[in-house]
Parts: C-alpha cells; sequence; structure tokens
C-alpha cells in the first residue's frame, strides 16, 4: 500500500466506527460503559460516606474519578505507542464509547406509546433515560422529558465525544466520555451525591461547553436565527449553562416548551421554562426534534471533518 493510499486508509477507517454505530442497535459494544458505570457505583458506596464533611467528601469523589479515568486513559495511551495498526482498533472503541441508536429508539417508542395514549408504558419507557421521578408525569410531562432526554444524551455522548475524536483522537473521546458517565452515575442532583459527584459535574460541564456551543449554533439555523440565538442566551437560568443553551435553541426552534419544574427523589425542583408559555411538544414536534438532531450530525461532522484531516496529515 502506497503512502496516498495509506493515508486515505488512516482518514477512513474510524469514521466506519461512527456509521456503524448508527446502523447498530446491539448491546454488545455498549457492555464496557456498563461495566464502568457499576465500577462506580460500588466504589461510591465505599468511599462516599455522608458522615463526612464537605469538603472530604468532594475530595473522595476527586480521588474516585481520576482512579477510574486515568489508568484507562494512559493504558489506551501505552497501547497505542506500542500497536503500529492502531486505527483499527479506534473504530472499535467509537462503537463502544458512542451512543446514538439507543436513546434514539427508546425515543421513537416513547412518541409512539404517546400518540396511542399509553402514558404508563411511556413512563416506564422513560425512566431509565432520566434521573427525574416519572411516575406522576402526564402525557405532556413525558413529552417534554422525552424531548429533554434525547437532546441532552446526544449531546454529550455522541456529539461530545465526536468533537474529542475530532480534535484530539481516541484517547480524548475516551476520557471524556468516561467523565460523561461517572456524572450521570454521580449526578450531584441526587442527593447522596451533591458532593461526592461536583468533580465530575465540573469536568462535564468543562469539557462539554465548546461542542454544545457548537450544537447550538446548528440549532440556531432552523427557523428564525437571530430568536433562536436569543433563546440561547437564556441557558444561564439552568444549572449547567450549556445545556441550558441547547434547551433554550431547541425550544425556540420547535416553538414549544421544554424545562419547568421536576421531581427528584420526591422533592420538587424549580427550573426554568424555555419556549413559548403553555405551547407544549406533540408529535409533529417530537419528530422535528429527531429529524433536526439527524441533519445536526451530518453538520457536525462537516463542520469538523478539516480539524480531523489536518490532524491525521500533519501530526
Amino acid at each position: 500500500m502506497d503512502e496516498s493510499s495509506w493515508l486515505w486508509f488512516s482518514l477512513s477507517i474510524p469514521l466506519l466506527g461512527i456509521a456503524l454505530e448508527r446502523l447498530i442497535s446491539g448491546q454488545l459494544f455498549k457492555q464496557p460503559l456498563l461495566v464502568v458505570g457499576r465500577l462506580a457505583e460500588l466504589l461510591a458506596q465505599k468511599v462516599n460516606r455522608s458522615s463526612n464533611g464537605t469538603r472530604q467528601q468532594r475530595l473522595a469523589g476527586s480521588m474516585a474519578l481520576f482512579t477510574l479515568v486515568l489508568p484507562l486513559a494512559i493504558g489506551l495511551v501505552l497501547f497505542n505507542q506500542l500497536n503500529p495498526l492502531t486505527m483499527l482498533v479506534d473504530p472499535l472503541l467509537l462503537l463502544c464509547l458512542l451512543q446514538w441508536q439507543q436513546p434514539m429508539h427508546s425515543y421513537h417508542k416513547i412518541t409512539l406509546l404517546i400518540n396511542r395514549q399509553q402514558h404508563q408504558q411511556a413512563r416506564s419507557l422513560l425512566r431509565p433515560w432520566v434521573l427525574r421521578d416519572c411516575e406522576e408525569l402526564s402525557a405532556v410531562g413525558v413529552a417534554k422529558a422525552s424531548a429533554e432526554m434525547l437532546l441532552l444524551r446526544l449531546a454529550s455522548n455522541w456529539f461530545g465525544v465526536i468533537f474529542w475524536f475530532m480534535v484530539g483522537g481516541i484517547v480524548p473521546a475516551l476520557s471524556y466520555r468516561l467523565v460523561c458517565e461517572l456524572h450521570q452515575t454521580w449526578n450531584p442532583k441526587l442527593v447522596q451525591y451533591r458532593q461526592f459527584g461536583r468533580t465530575a459535574s465540573i469536568l462535564y460541564q468543562t469539557f462539554s461547553w465548546l461542542p454544545f456551543r457548537i450544537l447550538c449554533l446548528i440549532f440556531c439555523c432552523y427557523g428564525h436565527y437571530g430568536r433562536n440565538f436569543t433563546a440561547g442566551k437564556q441557558g444561564f437560568r439552568w444549572p449547567y449553562s450549556s445545556s441550558g443553551q441547547l434547551l433554550g435553541v431547541a425550544a425556540s426552534s420547535l416553538q414549544s416548551e421544554l424545562g419547568g419544574p421536576r421531581l427528584y427523589q420526591q422533592k420538587k425542583v424549580e427550573q426554568a421554562r424555555f419556549g413559548p408559555s403553555k405551547h407544549y411538544p406533540k408529535a409533529a414536534e417530537l419528530d422535528r426534534l429527531a429529524l433536526k438532531l439527524n441533519m445536526s450530525a451530518l453538520l457536525f461532522l462537516l463542520l469538523l471533518s478539516p480539524i480531523y484531516v489536518a490532524r491525521i496529515v500533519y501530526l
């Protein structure tokens, strides 16, 4: 294989992983992250003690995070140094890291159940994807929660991973995805992780800011750009401003209300509302959200592809 053919091979093989993840709906390649999540839960049970003070809980959370992330990241760096065919491994790793098919499939099933007035089944299907209590959600609540779930899950577990892979390669992508998984497992919205999960939350917000911002700018193009961009400026009203910007832009683009109060561990938490008041998402808006995310994925790849090509060619 000549140098030119090898270059094209290097450029195309990792992208195969992105394509395959969109086509494969099985659980096989998702098992490693499920194992990481389970290890995080077990580790938290050992070191996260409510009797400790705030500082001790935050320190324990920081040490637990680096204990899980650093060995895997360093091990992958060393493996890449020793393995001359690392680009053959990248597609398999991306298959494990990316998450598009599962939340999108659940979202379409929830939408179908809402249309059939099967609200209890829709709530049951939504429950594994969100932290909030779902038992008392109305049909409107399920529709809003499923739209927010899909938007934020794909933003972190697909767009964010793609961004860090394109910019820095498989090691930053792995590190970011692990931080996302730990943030979801130790989310400070849950009382027991309010201090323990703070470091994971800060890292998640920091490294999600730029990919979320790019996705916001893409979403601004769906509809009235100025109105959507202005709506995104209201993101500071959300606990995580980057997520709030994304919800604000999406709500403006769909012309449907998102956000609002929700229950966590039977306690009501007031959160900001975005979009036109009491214009709740219906079947058409839910379908449009899925379509816009699919189009955004293509645009996202096109925008980042020059950076990816430059990294492969010159580094």
